[in-house]
């Protein structure tokens, strides 16, 4: 009995040593094997079944501490559960968990969504009378906060942003604001104007891609008494070298503004500018 029980333990020893360079096939047609398949799989009725969680915070690198929920760890990219919470398939790209079907962020190289770590912009509307500053958003890399710059823009000092190359963009601005006090007798609005600075047409200036409004009704008369955000999306052909910026306001709608102001809160996880290469 010890003879065999060493026999056989040898044997097994042996054929798993041997699959340290080998492919392996399971299921139909265990001799035909992808050439580059270190494992496949084969049956026509039966599949793989994944590890399963029951939510999000069961995967591994959950911490409800993070912004992101999940630990950064660049050695687990690839892991793969299934969740019965979103009923789908998620992967671990080495710094959050996302359904198999959604793009990574850190990796998707066509993509820009840059942050800002400024002190809040204040704007304020006395009769009629308001400025535009630009919005300045200098976080270029923050994946905790979901700030990438694969796209490889670049912004200078007075908050402008050089596009690297020619195709279709899809711009899409996302702005917190809050009630900086004053009186407002009748509605007042935000406004964000996404500008272009066309590199073959310098001479003509700035120009106004898109511009939204977003109402603030009512009489306002208590400092920060109100948040909101304003955002918009749009796709416009831009040229290598062109520039854009993004300036923000605030107007009348109806009625009269008497030191009605706002502020434009750009340290929060609400304002940012997504900028995606679509070609």
């Amino acid at each position: 009995m010890i003879r065999k029980t060493i026999t056989l333990k040898l044997f097994i020893l042996t054929a798993i040593g041997s699959l340290g360079s080998a492919q392996v096939k399971m299921g139909n047609n265990p001799e035909t094997v992808h050439p580059r398949a270190v494992l496949q799989v084969e049956h026509n009725t039966k599949g793989i079944m994944l590890p399963v969680v029951e939510n999000h915070t069961e995967l591994p690198n959950y911490n409800a501490a993070h912004p992101d929920l999940y630990e950064n760890k660049p050695e687990d990219n690839g892991l793969l559960f299934y969740s019965k919470e979103i009923k789908d398939v998620v992967k671990y790209d080495g710094y959050k968990w996302i359904a198999a079907t959604e793009k990574s962020i850190k990796n998707y190289k066509n993509l820009a969504i840059l942050g800002s770590n400024t002190a809040d912009q204040a704007v304020a509307n006395v009769l009629g009378i308001t400025g535009r500053p630009t919005l300045q958003f200098n976080v270029l890399n923050d994946i905790d906060r979901n700030i990438v710059n694969n796209l490889g823009v670049t912004v200078n000092a007075n908050g402008e942003i050089t596009i690297p190359s020619d195709g279709f963009y899809r711009i899409n601005p996302s702005v917190k604001t809050s009630s900086a006090g004053g009186l407002s007798v009748g509605n007042a609005a935000t406004i964000i104007s996404l500008q272009a600075l066309y590199a073959q047409a310098s001479g003509d200036g700035w120009q106004k891609i898109h511009e939204n409004s977003f109402l603030l009704s009512g009489l306002l008369v208590t400092a920060g008494s109100a948040n909101s955000v304003n955002s918009f999306s749009t796709t416009k052909y831009l040229h290598a070298g062109d520039q854009i910026r993004l300036r923000g306001g605030i107007q009348a709608d109806t009625g009269l503004n008497v030191g009605a102001g706002v502020n434009f809160k750009m340290n929060d996880k609400d304002t940012f500018l997504y900028i995606e290469k679509l070609n």
